[in-house]
């Protein structure tokens, strides 16, 4: 359904960008130097671009320019876009710099980029319109839920191939005599291709028969939770408990964890070099400012529920040993503001990293206290510390805001448990990706 036809357009977004890349290169050889040109020149010069060809790639994907259904403001597509191709130029004058030859294209470089950016944008602000589902699976939504609800208005809002045609509540079957006629009709009189529902809920049971009689006429039943995961990528906490997690939690994942812990230590060396660099002159700002701690280290939450310690360069008034205070004097230093907005201020916990009690990615950790009571107020908060917690995080990578309120906090644990269930090395990658776009556009939480 909707989930191989989003696949299929990410397919068609790569191949007409991947088009674009070489048409470019191509017309850009030809301007510089017409005179010359031959198939063969063009041939030539792809090995040695092949390596920017990743880095736009990359920038794209890392943009989120091919997710489905893709952003709907042009001129943060516009923004992304020239972005990529600035750093592009960038990049590519630093590659063909470092890796002399007899001929080094730059000038093609920079003609190519200026007509990649055109064809990008143009491509991309049309592509919405060009990729747009014709035909429309139609679906009815049973019973009306916050999680129905929610659903329904993002798929109206957004063309991900269904169409809500009709929205109602379960408890119009049990007041009819005749349940099945009354769905039958429904169907018939909407035209439904697809049934979304709860399947784990009671009140569905006795429709269940006559939507499974329905199935012969090619009426498909998917489960509402499962297509609100699909979705928005986060997990509805109506469908979460027990028996969720351990139905759903795989817990035998040894070759995962092996191979995360690797990484993280591959990870460690080089970022453990930018920090010898940068302590002394952030030991020196610090303590120049106004003479106290260069480290905050803070008590939090780990893996299993287990207390652990981080470091972080020190951007508060006072050091509060990570407690969570309310109505604090505790104020950001001045330069606390600029390790906060380049994340220097972070950097200390790449020994934590080290040691195993924080990974790159996974659910952000709490201070203790905040977490005790985040857990006594929210159902089912401990199952995101069933796994290591990190630096970054699908929720972090997901939000724009760091969670102030309860429902902030829900809305996180949402996400928190989608990579709980959901982890793999793939999901991973993608976070590192986001966070990296994260990260240069200071967004994120």
């Amino acid at each position: 359904m909707s989930i191989k036809a989003n696949f299929n357009k990410k397919i068609v977004l790569f191949t007409v960008d991947s088009i674009l890349f070489f048409l470019a290169l191509f017309l850009a050889l030809f301007i510089r130097r017409y005179d010359i040109f031959e198939f063969d020149y063009f041939l030539s010069h792809i090995p040695r671009f092949f390596i920017l060809y990743i880095y736009i790639i990359l920038g794209l994907f890392i943009a989120g320019l091919y997710e489905i259904p893709q952003f709907n403001l042009k001129i943060k597509k516009i923004k992304y876009i020239l972005y990529i191709i600035s750093s592009y130029v960038i990049f590519g004058t630093s590659y063909f710099y470092l890796l002399p030859s007899e001929y080094s294209p730059k000038t093609v470089l920079i003609i190519q980029a200026g007509l990649l950016s055109v064809f990008i944008i143009a491509w991309r602000i049309y592509s919405k319109n060009l990729l747009k589902s014709n035909k429309k699976v139609k679906a009815l939504i049973l019973d009306k839920t916050e999680d129905s609800n929610e659903l329904r208005n993002e798929l109206f809002k957004n063309d991900y191939g269904i169409e809500v045609a009709h929205h109602i509540e379960l408890s119009i079957f049990d007041m009819d005599k005749n349940p099945k006629q009354v769905l039958v009709d429904t169907i018939h009189r909407n035209k439904i291709d697809i049934i979304i529902a709860d399947l784990k809920n009671e009140k569905l049971t006795t429709l269940l028969p006559h939507i499974y009689t329905l199935s012969g006429a090619g009426v498909k039943l998917y489960d509402l939770k499962n297509m609100y995961q699909y979705v928005f990528r986060k997990m509805p906490l109506s469908g979460v408990g027990y028996f969720w997690f351990y139905e759903s939690v795989s817990l035998d994942t040894k070759v995962y964890e092996f191979v995360k812990r690797v990484t993280d230590i591959v990870l460690c060396i080089p970022i453990f070099c930018v920090w010898f660099v940068l302590h002394p002159w952030t030991a020196y700002k610090i303590k120049q400012e106004d003479d106290g701690e260069v480290y905050s280290i803070q008590e939090r939450i780990g893996r299993y529920n287990k207390t652990i310690f981080i470091k972080k360069y020190r951007t508060m008034s006072f050091t509060d040993k990570g407690k969570w205070l309310e109505n604090s004097e505790n104020k950001v230093t001045k330069i606390g503001k600029f390790l906060r907005k380049s994340r220097i201020d972070e950097l200390p916990q790449i020994f934590s990293v080290w040691r195993g009690d924080l990974s790159f990615i996974g659910p952000r950790t709490d201070i203790v206290n905040l977490g005790e009571k985040l857990a006594s107020e929210i159902p089912y908060y401990n199952l995101r510390y069933s796994v290591t917690p990190g630096l970054s995080g699908w929720a972090q990578t997901n939000m724009n805001f760091q969670p102030r309120t309860v429902q902030d906090t829900i809305e996180r644990l949402k996400y928190d448990l989608y990579y709980v269930k959901n982890r793999s090395i793939f999901l991973d990658i993608v976070i590192i990706l986001r966070t990296i776009k994260t990260v240069l556009s200071r967004e994120g939480s």
